[in-house]
């Protein structure tokens, strides 16, 4: 699959026709990223507010962040990624946003693919920038990412592309009750977590295709542990099944939305 295969300018969402999108990225040590990201995304988005959430950085990412034209919020220390997505959510939301679009600083997510996810955007939805139709992915990432999506779309009661994408557009609705998860999900797992929950207050997830950007393309190995994070993921996943009699209901729609998304790609691949 090639690039040309995932275009980057489609009509903007009727969703978004009032604006109230604010860009927000968290960002731990990126000074060899953070600041041409900032520039790409100012440039794939001209007029939308742009928040970089310097997790207590000490290379200067939140001032090269700021001098190529971002808002930049610190924290006072490295809290995790979890934390550092709630702290920009809070921020924006205190904006006015009513959606949050989030990719990472570390170049695994190209700008340019902003456009297609903001078109998918609508009050009742999340959408994941989903890496499952692209190759690229490293074997061991790739096989951490599906049992994590075995589990969070079982917990969400519905098929979640790719769970672990941190590039993702948010509802305001979806982030209405950030404060639950202070003190807990501090790295990954609130990505999931967050998922899981907006399900059952109605806010399911839409799935845009995007590319894998792994080999080449970043400057520092990955903050994800593919073996410690997914397992807590699926700690907490069971955590919540458990208190729901371990939804069969929900286990039975998640494999036929599963195979429903297979019988999709095996289409599209056919000539």
């Amino acid at each position: 699959m090639t690039e040309a295969t995932f275009p980057t300018r489609p009509a903007p969402s009727p969703a978004l026709a009032g604006g109230g999108l604010v860009i927000l990225m968290p960002a731990f040590q990126e000074a060899a990223t953070i600041g041409a990201l900032v520039a790409r995304v100012l440039d794939a988005m001209p007029g939308t507010p742009l928040l970089v959430v310097d997790d207590g950085s000490t290379d200067g990412t939140g001032a090269i962040a700021e001098a190529a034209g971002a808002e930049v919020v610190t924290a006072p220390a490295n809290e995790g990624k979890g934390a550092a997505l709630r702290r920009g959510m809070r921020a924006a939301l205190a904006r006015g946003a009513s959606y949050v679009a989030t990719l990472d600083g570390d170049g695994q997510h190209r700008p340019e693919d902003l456009p297609r996810l903001v078109a998918l955007a609508r009050p009742d939805r999340i959408v994941i920038g989903s890496r499952r139709r692209s190759p690229g992915q490293p074997a061991a990432r790739r096989r951490a990412n599906r049992v994590a999506d075995f589990w969070v779309s079982w917990a969400a009661g519905h098929a979640v592309a790719d769970s672990q994408s941190g590039f993702r557009i948010y509802p305001a609705a979806a982030l209405a009750e950030l404060a639950r998860y202070e003190g807990r999900a501090r790295r990954f797992s609130f990505e999931s977590e967050i998922l899981i929950d907006a399900s059952r207050a109605g806010i399911v997830t839409e799935a845009a295709d995007i590319p894998a950007l792994y080999a080449g393309t970043l400057r520092r190995p990955s903050h994800f542990r593919p073996v410690a994070d997914i397992a807590r993921i699926v700690i907490m996943v069971g955590g919540k099944l458990l208190a729901r009699g371990m939804d069969p209901a929900g286990l039975r729609r998640s494999l036929a939305g599963r195979r429903r998304m297979e019988q999709e790609g095996r289409n599209d691949a056919s000539p």
